[in-house]
């Protein structure tokens, strides 16, 4: 990895990137000034897709929820350059990318303080899909949703457990699935109780989405998610 200052900005950038990170790379309004603003990421405001000269990214502004956003959008308290939310967001995801997992290959962060408080962005690359879990839940064909389990599971026995498991989070791609948004994401040594908790937190996302008359067909879906995910548990532990 390779860090950078300009004035109060600090950057850090994935260790195959070539380009000298700038302030430009960050602002949502560069981008649109360019015309390589492709639009925002599943209608949030915070994160866009840019079309930059190294291929599509997504850059993400971090802004607070609850209570604290009444005091501030997007300010967080000082506490380390390496505690920021950003850098450490980009460090999981480079952590996945060196054990193969498929999730976001980040680009770059900016963190830019002010006194005691800073301000954060994270840029990665954007992964192609067809559709979000969250547009495939009436597949009836269980298959998919057993594809869905074992990729969770390839997490969670490489102890990656992630913060909001959901099926927006879910992108799927032909063959393909990944895994987004690993804000406030982490490793954890032990993998005796949180994965079911997490499992359980997917679950409670795919009860919002569905239509309760279909719940026969559910259950039968769940279990195959449930089956795929324990296979890759097992098999990693083998």
């Amino acid at each position: 990895m390779h860090q950078s200052k300009k004035n109060k900005r600090r950057f850090l950038v994935h260790p195959e990137t070539q380009s000298e990170p700038t302030e430009n790379w960050f602002s949502a309004q560069h981008w649109a000034n360019q015309g390589r603003l492709l639009g925002t990421y599943a209608g949030r405001g915070s994160v866009w897709i840019i079309k930059s000269d190294d291929g599509k990214w997504v850059l993400k502004h971090y802004y607070r929820g609850g209570l604290y956003a009444k005091i501030s959008r997007d300010k967080y308290l000082w506490s380390g350059f390496n505690s920021t939310r950003a850098v450490r967001e980009f460090n999981l995801l480079l952590h996945m990318e060196k054990l193969g997992l498929p999730c976001p290959k980040p680009v770059a962060v900016q963190i830019q303080r002010f006194g005691l408080f800073y301000t954060n962005d994270l840029i990665t690359q954007y992964i192609t899909h067809q559709f979000t879990f969250a547009e495939k839940l009436t597949q009836s064909d269980p298959t998919l949703w057993q594809q869905v389990g074992t990729v969770i599971g390839r997490f969670h026995a490489a102890g990656i457990y992630h913060a909001d498991l959901n099926v927006h989070n879910l992108l799927i791609h032909q063959d393909s699935i990944y895994l987004i948004d690993f804000d406030k994401g982490e490793i954890k040594k032990n993998r005796k109780h949180w994965p079911q908790s997490n499992l359980a937190r997917l679950k409670r996302s795919i009860e919002k989405e569905t239509d309760s008359r279909c719940e026969q067909d559910f259950k039968k879906h769940w279990q195959a998610l449930l089956s795929g995910h324990r296979d890759a548990m097992q098999n990693v532990s083998k």
